[in-house]
């Protein structure tokens, strides 16, 4: 089906305008899962073995004891930090309004883990401080990225990451994607769908959207879309 609608011109005040009507819209329908991936276990696994590799071959070369006890507190502090922070886990919310989705993702990390770096990047001022009252400004030329990192690292927080997809009405959307996700654990879905006549790529990315649900949510899900936005058949 061709349209003969005119496009709208793109600006950044467009697309501001576009993101507001859809945050300020009320939501008509929402759902949540977890995204967790496949290999998940597998890191911490790897995190041990490497760990236990390094410590072995240093203290077969050694025979330091004190590589003996540091092996199991560093093991204590990279394994759960593999887990939770480099393959992190993501609480994921969509909502669907008349006017677009707003989709919502926000880490699965204890809070501990934000405390403890809060917690190391005050450490790490105070040691800047230190370190240019013994040795002298010119310890701020190694120090003093770190000193401004920490700065910054202690406001550290989990915030959710936030996206936007805004509807264009007068135009027939088409299916990119739908299927069954093998990345993550359970029965996650993505469903991605684009506005095909678009030449203009800010304009087609505007417009773009994508999310992910349960796969029992989607039919639901597929229902409530259809109200708002055509789809090609």
């Amino acid at each position: 089906m061709t349209t003969t609608v005119s496009l709208p011109e793109y600006t950044e005040e467009y697309k501001q305008q576009q993101h507001q009507q859809v945050l300020e819209a009320d939501v008509v329908h929402e759902w949540e899962c977890v995204l967790r991936h496949q290999d998940k276990h597998h890191l911490p696994l790897f995190m041990v073995g490497g760990i236990s590799v390094v410590f072995g071959i240093s203290y077969y070369l050694s025979t330091d004891t004190n590589f003996l006890y540091m092996w199991p507190i560093f093991v204590a502090i990279f394994v759960p930090v593999s887990y939770f922070l480099f393959d992190a886990d993501y609480d994921y919310k969509g909502q669907i309004t008349p006017k677009g989705i707003i989709v919502q993702q926000t880490e699965r990390v204890p809070e501990i883990f934000y405390k403890a770096t809060r917690g190391m990047a005050y450490i790490g001022i105070v040691v800047c401080v230190i370190a240019a009252l013994m040795v002298g400004p010119l310890a701020f030329v190694g120090a003093g990225a770190f000193a401004l990192l920490s700065f910054k690292m202690t406001g550290f927080h989990k915030q959710p990451q936030v996206l936007v997809y805004p509807f264009l009405e007068s135009f027939t959307y088409r299916n990119t994607c739908s299927e069954l996700d093998d990345i993550y654990q359970w029965d996650i879905y993505t469903f991605m769908c684009d506005i095909p006549s678009f030449d203009d790529q800010k304009l087609y990315n505007l417009y773009w959207f994508g999310f992910r649900c349960k796969a029992s949510d989607f039919p639901h899900i597929e229902k409530v879309l259809k109200q708002y936005i055509r789809f090609a058949d």
